[in-house]
């Protein structure tokens, strides 16, 4: 499906990204979740992010966001989340193995920072062993605030 509008947009060499705002039910977002949830399966704390991000779905007052970042009307990465109050809180983010280290995750990440102009704060779920996803969020001036700890 061909998205209207972009968001945004990247270029690296003679690729060109654009992101754009999807509902859940979007196909190309459907199979690059699949993907994302069963890389994170073997992710220590996996059940305790699970049952965080669910109660942030379930809170009455926020606002639910998916964006896709194409390239040539092929979905490689997306960023979920939902505003609450000031703060945008970022449950998944993911980019194609093959596709990292372009900026795509960065652009991922300030689309979603942008989408509302009342957001103050932002604050992302990161797993223990993601690494990358921890490095992106402290090049992109989010240091780690909160580390949960538990039985496996």
């Amino acid at each position: 499906m061909r998205r209207e509008v972009a968001l945004a947009s990247h270029l690296v060499g003679s690729l060109h990204f654009n992101i754009f705002e999807v509902a859940d039910s979007d196909e190309g977002l459907g199979s690059l979740r699949t993907t994302a949830a069963a890389n994170a399966t073997t992710q220590r704390g996996i059940s305790s992010y699970t049952f965080l991000t669910s109660i942030l779905r379930e809170t009455p007052t926020n606002k639910q966001f998916t964006l896709v970042s194409e390239v040539d009307d092929i979905t490689i990465g997306f960023v979920s989340g939902c505003i609450i109050d000031k703060r945008c809180v970022i449950t998944a983010i993911y980019v194609q193995e093959k596709c990292r280290s372009l900026g795509i995750g960065a652009l991922l990440l300030t689309c979603a920072q942008q989408l509302e102009t009342t957001v103050e704060e932002t604050l992302v779920c990161v797993l223990p062993g993601q690494r990358e996803l921890k490095n992106l969020c402290e090049q992109a001036g989010l240091p780690a605030q909160l580390i949960f700890a538990g039985t496996p």
